[in-house]
């Protein structure tokens, strides 16, 4: 299986973008606080998973104009529509939803193609976090006192997004493979039938694409745009909490992309960390998690991409990445952040498209 991977950090200089609100175990509660977790004894501030994968999404509906699955709640739950085939965002994201029968639950879920990891600081806490006190006053009377926590650190990032999975629908009852619910089971309501007649009549009607009584494929051409606007839209992704008082560009200002077989991402941990009030990057490490896996590594590419004014200093280190892999017949693609991205995303419309034969036209 062929896996899509990367690492990036978000220069976040003055930033709340993910509020926990106010802190109950503390005893000072009128300060609305962070999102931050513990590891040793430091804590770092981090953006939900969660709120990474809604900027996402809100930013492939912005830019590149897909339509998002519509949202149905249920008591206390909420599920999308559950269908991959009208909605790319349902294919390349996952859902789960219930459907019932009298008392008997009839569940369909898709495990994500797309995972990823929260965006975390690098730096803790204790040198990153600032409480804002301020008070409200344009009121008569007495001004009212307000406090806020923000953050200057930079984000680090990873995710990893499956390129077998993205557009294949499976119908297998096991947790995460019953993808889609064969109509022809007695148990599914009509208006549900009803609706899988549909979906399955749609894919059934492209050109190109498989549907048999296990799996439903959609045709190479719209795997290939979906995957690689998925890619794209990290050039232009926004999103945030509390940007009208702290604005902040969440697009990556560093970032290293590659493709493998298999779903490792050696970039996730340890190759960026803070020492001594600076941030590291460990071309070291870098250099030898690449040689280790160059066996799964294909393309035999690692795109790096870098904004021109973030960590001027680690041109040396980045070059002596290239140099040295250069040697074992690897090659580093450095650059721009938005350049590193659209290389990675032609490698991947390749994967899907080896012989050039989709247009940019092709929906997704």
């Amino acid at each position: 299986m062929r896996f899509g991977v990367g690492m990036l950090l978000i220069d976040a200089p003055h930033s709340a973008l993910n509020m926990l609100g106010i802190d109950e175990r503390l005893p000072d509660r009128n300060v609305m606080r962070v999102k931050k977790f513990r590891r040793g004894k430091n804590q770092y501030v981090y953006v939900s998973p969660q709120a990474w994968r809604f900027w996402w999404r809100e930013t492939l509906s912005e830019i590149f104009g897909w339509q998002l699955s519509p949202l149905f709640r249920e008591e206390k739950q909420v599920f999308t529509s559950a269908d991959p085939v009208r909605y790319p965002d349902d294919d390349v994201f996952g859902y789960m939803r219930a459907f019932k029968k009298g008392n008997k639950n009839i569940t369909v879920t898709r495990t994500s193609p797309l995972k990823n990891t929260p965006l975390i600081s690098v730096y803790p806490d204790r040198s990153s976090v600032t409480q804002d006190d301020g008070y409200a006053s344009r009121q008569e009377g007495d001004p009212v006192p307000y406090s806020s926590e923000f953050y200057s650190t930079i984000l680090k990032g990873s995710f990893s997004l499956d390129l077998d999975s993205l557009g294949r629908f499976v119908i297998i009852d096991k947790a995460g493979y019953k993808n889609i619910l064969n109509e022809k089971e007695d148990e599914i309501p009509k208006e549900i039938k009803e609706d899988y007649e549909i979906m399955k009549n749609a894919i059934a009607s492209m050109k190109n694409a498989i549907v048999d009584d296990k799996v439903w494929l959609l045709p190479p051409c719209i795997r290939r745009s979906r995957a690689s606007q998925t890619v794209k839209a990290l050039k232009y992704i926004f999103g945030g909490a509390k940007l009208t008082e702290y604005l902040t560009d969440v697009t990556p200002k560093f970032i290293i992309l590659a493709m493998f077989e298999g779903g490792i991402n050696p970039f996730i941990s340890n190759i960026i960390y803070e020492e001594k009030g600076e941030i590291v990057l460990d071309e070291d490490a870098i250099i030898e998690r690449i040689k280790e896996y160059k066996d799964i590594l294909d393309p035999k590419k690692i795109f790096i991409g870098r904004d021109p004014g973030f960590m001027k200093e680690w041109d040396k280190k980045i070059q002596k990445i290239k140099s040295t892999l250069t040697e074992y017949e690897i090659d580093i693609k450095i650059t721009t952040v938005g350049t590193a991205i659209d290389g990675f995303a032609q490698e991947i419309e390749k994967y899907y498209d080896p012989q050039g034969e989709c247009d940019d036209k092709s929906n997704h």
